[in-house]
């Protein structure tokens, strides 16, 4: 494999972000032993690669340390890292996020012919992308309308040949997140759909198993290449979550030993394993209802109190009168 795999690690003894990449790390280099690994991190980061943490980043070919002000917070470090990625680091790379698993071998990327690419996000066009709202109110923040937009794309796993126009892309990614930022905007995806809008789209579709989203992605779970597992948004308040690697007691555990539990090592050769072992599917217009304020309330309350009798009992009763 030719092009190099890219992790932007920004992390402290205070989470879980090293972990994750390290389980990501591990999982390429069991597939693709000869894989070139690059992380791009800060100086305030490299400085805790000691101990168990230096065991955690064994797996990469070449750390390249960029000064940054320590003290930035943590997830601004990041995205500065991220947003600037192109001009920090030299030769092709496949950018992955670290709340993934490599679960097959990436050599394939090395005949895609565009210098560019990424995933759709959530897996659909712009117009049924779940977080379509949320995305839409982003960009107003940044002075930008997006809602008559075809595509919208994740960032989780990018794929970026070394030239002059994808430099570019990222200096100008770089300087729109900084603006963004000041306007209240932390994620990096609005001010990443800026800058595709404003220099002609220059960013072409990778095919989904590139980037499984697990949440929203099942369908491309069997042919996957990577699996994006989305630490960043399970459901903090359930009891149980869709992937073993949702839970955060699986890197706590390895932050302790670092050493790799056998249970990941069975989900790196079957995802399938991973998954929790009763879940309930849904599609169509039933997803828009897991993202308002409606659920968040619903839920919450039945959580906490378990099965509201009460609340049965009343909609049991406007469900029969309706009925009539």
């Amino acid at each position: 494999m030719k092009t190099k795999l890219l992790y932007v690690i920004v992390s402290s003894e205070k989470d879980i972000y090293l972990e994750q990449g390290y389980v990501s790390m591990f999982s390429a280099k069991m597939l693709m032993p000869e894989c070139h690994i690059t992380i791009l991190t800060d100086a305030k980061t490299a400085d805790t690669f000691t101990g168990i943490r230096k065991e955690e980043i064994k797996h990469a070919d070449e750390i390249v340390k960029i000064e940054l002000d320590p003290n930035l917070p943590a997830q601004k470090r990041s995205r500065l890292l991220k947003t600037n990625a192109r001009n920090y680091v030299d030769g092709d790379f496949l950018f992955i996020d670290c709340d993934t698993i490599v679960v097959k071998d990436l050599s394939d990327i090395d005949d895609e012919s565009h210098a560019l690419c990424a995933c759709w996000d959530s897996h659909s066009d712009f117009e049924h992308n779940p977080y379509r709202d949320l995305c839409i109110g982003d960009a107003k923040k940044i002075g930008l309308d997006i809602s008559n937009e075809k595509v919208y794309f994740n960032s989780g796993v990018m794929l970026v040949k070394d030239n002059e126009q994808t430099r570019g892309f990222y200096k100008s990614w770089n300087e729109n997140y900084l603006k963004g930022y000041e306007k209240g905007v932390s994620m990096d995806q609005p001010s990443l759909e800026k800058t595709n809008i404003e220099l002609g789209y220059p960013i072409h579709k990778l095919e989904p198993e590139w980037n499984c989203e697990l949440k929203h992605g099942i369908r491309y779970l069997k042919d996957a290449y990577i699996v994006h597992y989305l630490c960043t948004n399970p459901s903090r308040s359930n009891d149980k979550q869709l992937f073993l690697l949702n839970e955060k007691d699986v890197f706590l555990k390895i932050k302790e030993t670092g050493t790799i539990p056998p249970e990941i090592i069975e989900v790196i050769k079957d995802p399938f394993k991973g998954i929790a072992e009763v879940t309930h599917c849904f599609a169509g217009k039933e997803i828009n209802f897991f993202h308002t304020l409606t659920y968040s309330f619903f839920i919450k309350r039945f959580l906490e109190k378990g099965k509201d009798m009460g609340m049965e009992r009343l909609l049991s009763m406007y469900s029969k009168i309706k009925s009539r």
